[in-house]
């Protein structure tokens, strides 16, 4: 399998988990425990570093690559910042910063998806989703429904494809 794998794995882990806890789910901090915040930041920082090696890697492997691992690094850059926010409990409003040219430069990629349609349709999914966190962090949007979307992310643009590569078969 490519490399990718690994951002696909990781990053919807991380994706999956912050959905649950927007969705309220093994979120409650219970009286002299630690914050379960705290566990979803070592998720995402995690998955942040394993995109950010894995761009560095794909980097290596010719010309298309290139573009390929330029737009990992912005998956793995917001991954990062996430993840340290949230272990340290730091002001979320700056992830919502990050998240506005993360929903719309990727778009510009759409030519490097040509011949097939659900990486397409990822890019756009995660326009609404990175849009959905600007609007969290900023009070515009409930937490439920970014939940919500972040679980469907999840699934649909990292998990869906995976299954399809292990199954040995192409993305469409």
């Amino acid at each position: 399998m490519p490399p990718i794998t690994l951002v696909f794995i990781g990053t919807g882990l991380a994706a999956w988990l912050n959905g649950l806890y927007f969705l309220g789910i093994g979120a409650d901090k219970k009286e002299g425990a630690a914050d379960p915040l705290t566990s979803v930041g070592w998720v995402s920082l995690v998955a942040g570093l394993v995109d950010l090696v894995s761009a560095a890697y794909i980097l290596t492997l010719g010309d298309g690559a290139i573009l390929l691992g330029g737009l990992i690094v912005f998956y793995g850059m917001f991954f990062t910042l996430l993840g340290i926010t949230e272990i340290k409990g730091l002001d979320l409003r700056q992830v919502g910063n990050l998240s506005i040219p993360v929903a719309i430069v990727p778009l510009f990629w759409w030519d490097f998806f040509s011949g097939g349609w659900m990486f397409r349709s990822i890019l756009i999914v995660w326009f609404v989703a990175f849009l959905a966190i600007a609007a969290t962090t900023y009070g515009r949007l409930q937490a439920k429904p970014l939940g919500a979307i972040l679980v469907g992310v999840a699934i649909y643009t990292f998990w869906i494809p995976i299954v399809i590569l292990a199954l040995g078969n192409s993305i469409p």
